[in-house]
């Protein structure tokens, strides 16, 4: 897309579409029907209905009866013409999962009473929240609509990785942004045009020879070419360790990507990401903290090598999980002792400010003038205002007013030092 309403990019592009999962679309279907058995065994339901008990409810019982309602539905739309063998599979998946979500409740509920299919229903939605992911499950194949086709420039469903060659190409020749500005986004003025690559899946979900060949070609290239250079271009994966061996085949990364990963709490899954970003071969390393779901302790998130990092609450319906504005302060007050740039790019869905709700007109928590001013913080790093794009052409003009590189431009738009 040539125009994004991400706050930290100015457009985004997919060389690929899709992604083998992680916590926010699990990779793995059976460990989240396990989670629904861990929540149903310790469910005490008010009422059941006659002949129902829920302590009979074992591991494995959400799985089975999850497959039972896939089976049925795929053997009742084997006749149709919209049926797709390769898609519309039966087995199960987190596509079938989340399609099948309701089917699979209202047979919990049949079994073991309302409750129970409250618990397992929300289970599913707490796991299942990456939009990505959710613009394909209302895009791609279905197994409960059958007639439905797949979106032009999706994937068939969100696990199927599919290449789409030629977007980062077209994207290297889109108009230089260099010495620009918008009213909208003045934490932008100056910069050249912000890329955002793989923002619906990850590109890197695969690192066979033949793939990494492949996106050496169909991204590397482009962002080499002199139309390239003119752009920066943020590079997000979930899967570090991939993008460093990528990085490592290829010769580095040229400077004008920024290497990034995703940290969505302080467990070992999230920071291990942390330190196999460092080993990418970069001029620039970014960690997009978003959606944060729990405080990350300062002395757990060792930014060595870190030159930027992006932080928001999650989004989404009602239920998304509270976002303390304490741990936003504690991020910004130690990246600024770190020396790293600082971005909060939302509040999500259920801001908490000393511990009560914080009401909000955005529902994403995206307008920063409803903010506390001490966070209306949008910086980004010193390699972003120093990137020549051609030596003694047109170099990044910062804002007058900052001094060290790192712009923090306050809700009426001025620009202050950092």
């Amino acid at each position: 897309m040539n125009i994004t309403s991400i706050q930290w990019g100015d457009s985004t592009v997919n060389p690929a579409m899709g992604c083998a999962g992680c916590e926010l679309f699990p990779e793995s279907p059976r460990r989240l029907m396990s989670q629904v058995d861990d929540v149903l065994n310790n469910t005490k339901p008010s009422h059941r209905p006659e002949g129902g008990a829920l302590e009979s409810w074992s591991p494995g019982t959400a799985r089975e009866i999850m497959e039972r309602c896939i089976h049925r539905q795929v053997e009742s739309i084997r006749s149709h013409p919209g049926y797709h063998a390769e898609h519309h599979r039966d087995r199960l998946t987190t596509t079938n999962i989340w399609h099948m979500r309701r089917v699979f409740a209202e047979e919990v509920g049949r079994l073991y009473g309302k409750e129970a299919a409250e618990q397992a229903l929300a289970v599913i939605h707490r796991q299942v929240t990456c939009y990505a992911a959710k613009l394909h499950l209302n895009r791609g194949y279905s197994i409960l609509n059958p007639g439905r086709g797949i979106n032009r420039g999706y994937a068939p469903t969100f696990e199927t990785l599919t290449r789409f060659p030629g977007r980062v190409a077209t994207m290297a020749r889109t108009r230089d942004l260099l010495g620009t500005s918008d009213p909208n986004s003045p934490w932008k003025d100056g910069l050249p045009r912000l890329i955002f690559i793989s923002d619906m899946g990850d590109a890197l979900s695969h690192h066979s020879s033949e793939h990494l060949a492949w996106l050496e070609r169909e991204v590397l290239e482009p962002v080499r070419s002199d139309k390239g250079r003119r752009h920066l271009w943020l590079w997000l994966t979930k899967r570090p360790r991939n993008m460093a061996l990528f990085a490592e085949k290829t010769g580095g990364f040229p400077p004008n990507v920024c290497a990034m990963t995703t940290l969505t709490s302080g467990d070992r899954r999230s920071l291990l990401r942390l330190d196999q970003i460092r080993q990418v071969q970069a001029s620039s390393r970014g960690l997009s903290v978003e959606p944060l779901w729990e405080r990350i302790p300062p002395e757990d998130l060792d930014l060595t090598g870190i030159d930027w990092l992006i932080l928001g609450g999650e989004s989404g319906d009602r239920k998304a999980r509270p976002f303390d504005l304490a741990w936003a302060r504690e991020l910004r007050d130690h990246c600024r002792e770190q020396g790293v740039a600082f971005f909060l790019k939302q509040l999500g869905r259920n801001p908490v400010l000393t511990g009560d709700p914080l009401r909000l007109e955005d529902p994403h928590g995206g307008d920063w003038s409803e903010w506390p001013a001490d966070l209306r913080v949008r910086e980004f790093p010193d390699v972003f205002w120093n990137y020549r794009p051609v030596p003694g052409e047109l170099v990044p003009v910062r804002p007058s007013s900052v001094k060290g590189g790192k712009a923090t431009v306050q809700g009426n738009g001025s620009a202050e030092a950092a």
